[in-house]
């Protein structure tokens, strides 16, 4: 899908970020969630289409720990926060997952 004011596609931060809107389907979300080069991106349509699920799997998996670090705030999973505490490469996601699991009354 092409947007005239920005590309989810792009590697651009900035482009990228423009061509995430709130008009876009779940499907369009979903679209840019899984296929999105740029992490900025994919963060806003995880954040937009709030899924417990797909949170998880991507506060656990995503390549950059700046969607990792986002969407380990709104994880509610202590199992997931737990994991991602003991287990991801990234310090800050760590830190996050302890704070998080903290809130939850779950540390």
């Amino acid at each position: 899908m092409y947007r005239p004011d920005g590309n989810w596609r792009s590697l651009d931060p900035e482009t990228a970020m423009r061509g995430v809107t709130q008009d876009m389907s779940r499907a369009e979300l979903l679209e840019v969630a899984y296929g999105a080069r740029c992490g900025a991106a994919r963060r806003i349509a995880l954040v937009w289409l709030d899924d417990a699920e797909l949170t998880c799997t991507f506060a656990k998996e995503d390549p950059d720990p700046m969607v990792r670090r986002r969407l380990t705030r709104s994880v509610r999973d202590t199992v997931t926060l737990e994991y991602i505490a003991e287990n991801d490469a990234d310090a800050s996601v760590r830190e996050t997952a302890e704070k998080r699991l903290a809130e939850l009354g779950g540390a």
